[in-house]
Formats: structure tokens, sequence, C-alpha cells
């Protein structure tokens, strides 16, 4: 009995030292990443997207500190964020249909300052649509083109927005599910978490190298040691090093380039433009713009020194604020009009 206590004794004593080490060096407990929208309810769950914009003008906070107005347009078809003072509906002619996640949507940032609205006062002849939400990846881009193809609506363009970390939502990896399950907490708080309400889509092959299935899963599976993130520093590295060691996004390439090819078939079948937009590439692993080359897909990088506080929202949040996506909407802007996607309607 005496040496199970002495034991015991040993192992908490490791443990607290070890916690105290790790603060010391500046490791921390999870950090939540709080966001409140007035009225509530910015974001509602989806069967088929994991989540959507709900429709409305709303004030949202970050981090009790950034907060921007974000104006949320209602339409039959898919709710999308305003790119103009006056509403642009989803199925209208001359439509330039930008997909993507947070980065495109313009968190952070007022509607005027995002790039897809900046890029709509520069194509006065045309209807651009922000289709982008928060957490999307390629997966939702696919479909949200079904979506639209299903409304028999034909975009004459459709941009995805891609970026190297949309590659661990195609698959849902572990750490972006704990992501959605722990650091996204929405409204006040006190509400059952969002995302654990959700269908969130990813996607696997079919045994034998079949073609690619998308999946639904629902994020109900928190369990007491991750939640212990929150209070340790050591729970926390041990959670992160579990979960960046593991191999379930070894797929996660496969998958992204399947989507894209998918989007691509699906796109030429209904004489829709199709071109990716690469916003952040990886400085490992395979080349986004190498991919889109070698399957004759019209890329164009429109990325910015992320390295670059005076690019980001910091030290309130890591997205881009206002600077950034007057370079996103300058580069898109020169790329589609120079590659004659579109025609210039201002000097």
């Amino acid at each position: 009995m005496k040496t199970v206590k002495l034991l015991f004794i040993n192992l908490l004593t490791t443990v607290v030292l070890t916690e105290i080490l790790l603060r010391l060096f500046g490791f921390t407990a999870l950090y939540k990443y709080a966001v409140v929208s007035n009225p509530p309810n910015c974001i509602v769950p989806s069967d088929k997207f994991g989540f959507q914009l709900n429709a409305g003008v709303y004030t949202i906070t970050i981090n009790d500190s950034l907060k921007y107005t974000a104006t949320q347009a209602p339409d039959p078809v898919i709710t999308t964020r305003a790119t103009s003072a006056a509403p642009r509906p989803v199925a209208s002619d001359s439509l330039i249909f930008l997909s993507g996640c947070s980065f495109t949507y313009g968190m952070g940032v007022d509607d005027s300052r995002a790039y897809p609205f900046l890029l709509q006062s520069r194509l006065k002849n045309y209807n651009v649509i922000n289709g982008a939400a928060p957490a999307y990846g390629t997966l939702q881009t696919l479909l949200i083109i079904q979506e639209l193809l299903e409304n028999n609506i034909h975009p004459h363009l459709l941009a995805y927005n891609y970026i190297d970390f949309h590659k661990e939502r195609n698959v849902l990896s572990r750490p972006f599910r704990q992501l959605l399950l722990e650091e996204s907490r929405m409204d006040d708080g006190s509400k059952e978490q969002l995302r654990e309400t959700a269908r969130f889509p990813y996607g696997e092959f079919q045994e034998g190298g079949g073609p690619l299935i998308i999946k639904h899963m629902e994020l109900n599976n928190r369990n007491l040691f991750y939640s212990l993130r929150s209070w340790s520093a050591l729970i926390n590295q041990l959670e992160y090093a579990y979960s960046h060691f593991t191999a379930d996004n070894e797929n996660a390439d496969a998958v992204t380039e399947a989507a894209i090819l998918e989007i691509r078939k699906l796109c030429k079948e209904n004489n829709i433009n199709f071109i990716v937009a690469i916003l952040k590439e990886a400085e490992e692993g395979p080349s986004m713009k190498r991919f889109c080359e070698q399957n004759d897909i019209p890329a164009v990088d429109i990325s910015i020194d992320y390295t670059n506080p005076g690019y980001l929202n910091q030290p309130f949040d890591g997205h881009p604020n206002g600077k950034a996506h007057a370079l996103y909407a300058e580069k898109m802007y020169r790329y589609l009009t120079e590659e004659k996607w579109v025609y210039r309607t201002t000097k």
C-alpha cells in the first residue's frame, strides 16, 4: 500500500513540475477562440455543408476585441455574404461565384472591406457572389456547385479559393475535428456548441481505388482527456503531439485533388468556367499550382506574405485584414481581366 501511495505521489509531483516548467517556457492550455454574434446565430447547422450562413445583419466580436459587421443575404438556394449595398441574387446572369473558407468570406472585416465586395465594385457588369463560409474546404465547393446545378444555376465563372489547410478539412482530420469542437464557441457560450449538432462532409475512396465518396459525420465525440486541454498546458501539448503524428489524414492530398477534378468535370459538362485561386500554398508537400498545371486547370496565385503582421488582424485574430483583402481583390481583378475571363468595366 505504501508503495502504491509513493508511486502516486511521485507521479503527481512529476505532472505538477512538468506543468510548471511548460508554463515557464511559454506553453499554455488550449486557447479559447470566442466568436459572439449580435443577434445570435450568425451560423446555423447544416446536414450538407456542416454549417451555413444565417441570413441577417450581424455585429460579430472575436475574442472580446475585434468587431465587424457582416450582412448575410437570404437566397432560395444558398445564403451568401453581401458583395454590394443592393442584394445580388445567386440566380443571375453574368454570375461570378467565389467559394472558399473564412479568408474569402472575410472573417474579421466589414462587408465593404472583404475581397469579394471589392471585386464586385470593380466588375459592375457582373454579379459577384461571396459563397464562402468559415471552416469550409474543397468538398463544400463541390457540394455547392452540385446544389447550383440542381437549381439550374450556371455561373459564368466559378472561382475556388484554395488554402493549404483545406486538405485536412476534406478528410476531417483529428486536429480539425478538435478545432471545431473546442476552439469555436458561438454566441454567448451557454449554448451547445454549434458544430456538435452539424454534420460535416469528408471524403474517402472505395476499396480498391474506386471513385471519391462524400460522407458526413456528427462531431459529438468530445472526450474528457481532450476537455482537460483548457486547463493544462501538459495535456494540451500531449494532445497536440498525438493529433499531429497520427496518420488519419494520409489521404488528404488525394481526396482534395479528386474533389477538384470532379468540380472541373461538372463545370466542363455545364459550360461553366472554373479557376482555382491560390490564397495560400503549402511550403512542403504537393503543389496545388503544379497539380492545376498538370491537369489543365486555370490557376492564379493571389497570396500575400502571411508572415507580415501588417496583413493580419493581430493581435486579436489571425485572419487577413482589410489591407490583405485589397491585395486579393487587385490580384484577382488583374488576372480575370488580363486572361479575358471578364471584361474591364472601370478604368
